[in-house]
C-alpha cells in the first residue's frame, strides 16, 4: 500500500505524541515537528506508510535523546494482558469454535496501539465482546483449511500487550495439528511494537520460535529484513500477519498471507470496504477483489 497525502497529518500527530511521551521540553517537541515537516516532502508517496513512520520516529528519538519512549507503556500493556490471560483462555475453551474465538481475540488485541490511533484500549473490555462480534471480512474458513494442510507457519507480530492474544491464537493453532511456528518481532524499539524482550516476557518462546525481522520499521519492509526472516517468509506454508502496519507494507504481495487487523484509519477501511474499528480476517488477494467492489 502506498502513502497518501491524507497520511501526512497522521505522521505529524504521531510525531507530536511520541515527542510528548519522550520529553516535557516544548522546544524539543517543536523541533521534532519542524524536522518531520521538513522531511515529509522529501519522501516519495510510492513508499509505504510504515517506511515513512520509521523515519518519523527516528527523528523523534534523535532529537529527544530517547530511543524507546514507550518502554513503560509496553511493559504495562504486557503485564495487564498477562493478568487476564487465564480468563481469555477460558473464554476460548468454552467457545463453539475455539480457533475462531482465538482469531477474534487476536484481532481485538490489535486495538492496543499507540501509533495510528494513539489508543490504549482497556484489556478488560476485549474478551467477551470480541468473541461475539462478527468479522467484517471473514476469510476464517479458508485460513482453517490452509492450516490443516500446512506444516510451517510464519506469524508476524505487532504490538506489546497484543502479543499475549497472539500467544493464545498460536496455542489454538497447535491444537489443530503439529506445526512449526515462528513469531516475528521488531529488531529494536519502534512505537509500542513488540521486540524480543516483549515476546520473552509474555512467554511466546514457549509456543513459537522467536525471530527478529532484522528491521525497526513498524511493518515488514522486505528490503530491510534479515536473510533468516526472508528464508522463513518464502518457505512458510501460511503467513499470519497482525496489524495495520504489516498490512500496509505487505498488502501488495502475492504470497499466501492472512491479514488479521483492526481497521484504524479511513484509507485502510475504504480500501477494504469496511468501517473504522471493524475486525478483519482477509486472505491476500481478496483485498484487491474488495478494492474493485469498493473503489
Amino acid at each position: 500500500m502506498r502513502t497518501y497525502l491524507d497520511c501526512y497529518a497522521c505522521f505529524m500527530r504521531q510525531a507530536l505524541n511520541a515527542a510528548r511521551v519522550a520529553t516535557s521540553d516544548e522546544h524539543l517537541q517543536h523541533a521534532v515537528l519542524n524536522s518531520v515537516a521538513e522531511m515529509l516532502p522529501q519522501l516519495p508517496l510510492s513508499i509505504t506508510p510504515p517506511e515513512i513512520a520509521q523515519q518519523t520516529y527516528k527523528l523523534v528519538y534523535k532529537i529527544t535523546g530517547d530511543n524507546d519512549p514507550f518502554r513503560e507503556l509496553k511493559r504495562t500493556a504486557n503485564q495487564r494482558a498477562l493478568e487476564i490471560y487465564p480468563r481469555l483462555k477460558a473464554a476460548v475453551a468454552s467457545a463453539n469454535d475455539p480457533l475462531l474465538a482465538a482469531c477474534k481475540l487476536a484481532i481485538a488485541g490489535n486495538a492496543i496501539d499507540l501509533g495510528p490511533t494513539a489508543s490504549n484500549t482497556s484489556h478488560h473490555l476485549i474478551t467477551e465482546s470480541a468473541i461475539l462480534t462478527p468479522l467484517a471480512v471473514n476469510d476464517y474458513p479458508t485460513l482453517k483449511q490452509c492450516i490443516k494442510k500446512s506444516k510451517r507457519i510464519l506469524y508476524l507480530g505487532d504490538n506489546a500487550g497484543e502479543i499475549v492474544f497472539d500467544r493464545i491464537l498460536i496455542e489454538e493453532l497447535r491444537q489443530v495439528k503439529e506445526l512449526d511456528i515462528s513469531f516475528v518481532v521488531r529488531e529494536s524499539p519502534i512505537i509500542n511494537d513488540a521486540t524480543l524482550y516483549d515476546a520473552l516476557s509474555v512467554g511466546l518462546d514457549r509456543v513459537a520460535a522467536i525471530i527478529s525481522s532484522g528491521s525497526d520499521a513498524p511493518g515488514i519492509i522486505l528490503s530491510q529484513c534479515s536473510q533468516e526472516m526472508l528464508d522463513l517468509y518464502y518457505s512458510a506454508d501460511v503467513i499470519i500477519s497482525k496489524g495495520q502496519g504489516n498490512y500496509e507494507s505487505l498488502s501488495d504481495e502475492s504470497i499466501n498471507i492472512f491479514f488479521l487487523l483492526k481497521a484504524k484509519c479511513l484509507l485502510v477501511a475504504s480500501q477494504l470496504g469496511v468501517s473504522i474499528g471493524d475486525a478483519i480476517l482477509i486472505k491476500n488477494g481478496e483485498n484487491q477483489r474488495r478494492q474493485a467492489l469498493f473503489p
